[in-house]
């Protein structure tokens, strides 16, 4: 599955993913009732871009809010994009949050720390 896309709700982001475009951007809110099977699916485009990508990467996350159940599994895609990076693969990653928005903020920052290795960039919009 290297191609995801999934439209946003009043409970869920919009999500894109292309392996062949080098693209991956989740922005909105994420609160579903149901995080496993909203989540999984994309968990599991994430894990299989090792082998699909083929070509630099470019994360752009630009979520309002996000609710504890849901910051597991952006922790579980993070794992992910750190496989891609250890397989050598090219990625930036951008975290977007509001001017304003000291939580987005360092959940951002709270990411870049648990992930040093990789690229992300935590800036306001």
């Amino acid at each position: 599955m290297s191609e995801l896309t999934i439209a946003a709700t009043e409970r869920t982001p919009e999500i894109h993913l292309s392996a062949a475009s080098g693209v991956f951007s989740m922005k909105g809110e994420s609160f579903p009732e149901d995080v496993s099977a909203f989540y999984g699916q994309v968990i599991v485009a994430v894990d299989q871009l090792p082998s699909t990508l083929s070509k630099p990467l470019t994360v752009d996350i630009a979520m309002v809010y996000i609710n504890s159940s849901s910051i597991k599994a952006m922790f579980r895609i993070f794992e992910g994009l750190e496989a891609v990076r250890k397989n050598g693969q090219s990625l930036t990653i951008t975290w977007h949050y509001q001017e304003d928005d000291d939580i987005m903020q360092e959940l951002g920052e709270d990411f870049k720390d648990r992930f040093p290795e990789l690229p992300i960039d935590v800036k306001a919009t």
